[in-house]
């Protein structure tokens, strides 16, 4: 792969690009902003996310012509938060898309139907699942900005596409883990960052590490119950993807989610919450996409479900967690 189109220009797209451009890969990056655009170019920093990351803008080109961006390449990293995912993708003449191959890197459910943003965008798109493959964890993006040692999850069923995009992304501070198991990767990432708001928000009720632990281990038996009644076979619930994400997730300062959780925890509520933060947190979206999966197909889910009566039923979270501490093994 020697060029490719990003779509999304939050903190985890420009950890994206920075690596892409230090590899020598030619990015050519959608923003939706013109100052973003221009900041870039001039001082070869996202002024908006991660600052402090320099940017190789020799082989990065940053418009706001989304038309011009995706006519570039062949290879398409959607990297958007997946509320704004259908927006973007509305704006996309998806005749323009049939020779396309779409990479994803976003961790939350899309729309009413509750849909992974891989399924959504194959089904806007007309994908087969050949033309598919998905960036995951565990992995923060200011860690990637300071070069510290990060393990990537590169996910496609088809090898020549895994392998393509492990070159890439692959560096002297990126070891790449190559899988096959699009949908198990998929959903974990987007469980985990429920996970992550409510060990936040134990966190900001002064829940010390003991109650956390337990709430981390009780988070591994429910992401294998839920991806076990979604027909996920035997997944490898200890391996980076799965658990490194999870506690990743839980436990870094760099977690948006946790940040999320920590505000309510100290009786912010969500609004106030989304206010005060500058960057989207995916949990609170997937909390409403995964409890009505969850409950359609009959789960209890203690975790689940105390995220869910918090942020959506506005439910007391000190009474929440005093019935979750019950339900803990």
């Amino acid at each position: 792969m020697k060029e490719i189109s990003v779509i999304g220009g939050g903190s985890w797209a420009t950890a994206l690009v920075k690596i892409l451009a230090e590899n020598k890969i030619r990015v050519y990056w959608y923003l939706r902003r013109q100052m973003q655009v221009e900041a870039i170019t001039r001082e070869r920093r996202n002024p908006d996310y991660i600052n402090f990351a320099k940017l190789d803008t020799d082989f990065i080109e940053a418009s706001t012509d989304l038309d011009y961006i995706l006519s570039k390449c062949q290879h398409l990293l959607f990297v958007v938060p997946s509320a704004h995912l259908p927006t973007v993708c509305q704006q996309i003449d998806p005749q323009k898309m049939e020779d396309k191959i779409i990479i994803s890197s976003i961790k939350g459910t899309v729309g009413l139907d509750n849909l992974l943003p891989s399924a959504y965008l194959a089904k806007i798109f007309s994908l087969l699942e050949v033309n598919q493959g998905i960036i995951a964890g565990p992995c923060h993006a200011e860690e990637i900005a300071a070069g510290r040692k990060t393990y990537m999850t590169v996910c496609a069923t088809n090898q020549v596409l895994r392998t393509a995009l492990s070159e890439a992304f692959a560096s002297n501070y990126i070891q790449i883990c190559e899988s096959e198991d699009l949908l198990g990767v998929e959903y974990a990432a987007i469980y985990k960052n429920v996970v992550g708001l409510v060990c936040g928000m134990a966190k900001g009720m002064n829940y010390g590490d003991n109650f956390i632990a337990v709430l981390v281990s009780n988070a591994i038996y429910e992401l294998e119950i839920l991806l076990t009644a979604l027909g996920i076979d035997s997944p490898r619930i200890g391996s980076s993807s799965y658990l490194g994400d999870l506690l990743v997730t839980s436990y870094s300062e760099h977690s948006r989610n946790r940040t999320f959780g920590v505000l309510i925890g100290q009786g912010y509520n969500v609004e106030q919450t989304k206010d005060t933060m500058s960057m989207v947190a995916e949990g609170y979206t997937a909390t409403k996409g995964l409890h009505d999966m969850a409950t359609e197909r009959g789960l209890n889910l203690p975790i689940l479900n105390t995220a869910y009566r918090i942020l959506y039923n506005y439910m007391p979270v000190k009474t929440e967690f005093k019935l979750l501490e019950r339900s803990m093994i």
